[in-house]
């Protein structure tokens, strides 16, 4: 099961949840060790404070490899989409050496496949992305075949090879973006950073519990920052909902730009 957060505020309810949800466990280890505090000599202390030394080592180590693989993949979503927009400008250039009229019904073709592909990209449920995809698959099919008449009339022809091969290459690019867009981080590993967090919100309260009283300023840092560190994960895996967005301005100005061309 895929976690989805249908708008940002959904995640800052998360946010709120996960902060909730750490006070809670620094409450129960404040509690356990003041419980404990009798039990326990001045020796175990010093064992409690490597033990936790540890265990934020850890944490940070995996905040730092899930932070990396979120980052790597919307810069892969980044970069694909000013490739994408590329490939279709590209193809857009080499329409101009078709002949009349079958060089503005591609431009025309063209318009419209961007706005589909602008469509997706603002698309908000399962049902809008699959419209959106039918529509850009669609008009592939139109623009392909507009490319290979133009070539049948001439096989020889250096333009419509460079034209058949632009086409390719932009068709290529919106399946490279589907796969992007759905490369996400594991699951488990983003439930493994949480269930750490916790732990070491936990034993934080614990050694507090130990020494009799608590230090609520410190409790507050340490539980915002990692509450802010998981949102922006889950927020970056998430290339739709959430508050973190790749740009769609390399597609717009092309929209701009095809629409100038009329």
């Amino acid at each position: 099961m895929e976690i989805r957060f249908p708008t940002g505020l959904h995640l800052w309810l998360v946010g709120v949840f996960l902060l909730a949800s750490m006070r809670v466990a620094s409450e129960i280890g404040f509690r356990f060790g003041r419980h404990s505090r009798t039990r326990n000599d001045a020796d175990t202390k010093p064992w409690i404070a490597a033990v936790e030394g540890a265990l934020f080592g850890v944490l940070a180590l995996l905040l730092g490899f899930t932070v990396s693989m979120a980052v790597s993949r919307f810069d892969a979503r980044r970069v694909l989409l000013l490739e994408e927009a590329n490939a279709i400008g590209t193809v857009f250039w080499r329409t101009q050496l078709v002949p009349a009229p079958a060089n503005s019904e591609m431009v025309g073709l063209l318009r419209e496949y961007v706005d589909a592909r602008l469509q997706f990209d603002r698309s908000s449920s399962a049902q809008d992305f699959q419209v959106a995809r039918d529509r850009a698959d669609k008009l592939q099919n139109e623009l392909w075949s507009r490319g290979v008449a133009f070539a049948a009339k001439d096989p020889r022809s250096v333009t419509a090879g460079l034209l058949l091969e632009s086409l390719n290459q932009t068709f290529d690019l919106e399946t490279a973006r589907w796969a992007a867009f759905n490369a996400r981080v594991p699951q488990t590993v983003i439930l493994v950073d949480a269930v750490a967090a916790l732990l070491a919100i936990a034993l934080v309260g614990y050694s507090f519990g130990l020494g009799g009283r608590r230090n609520p300023f410190t409790e507050w840092w340490l539980t915002v920052c990692l509450t802010l560190v998981l949102m922006v994960i889950i927020d970056l895996d998430h290339p739709v909902h959430g508050l973190i967005h790749v740009s769609q301005q390399p597609m717009i100005d092309l929209q701009h730009q095809l629409a100038a061309a009329r």
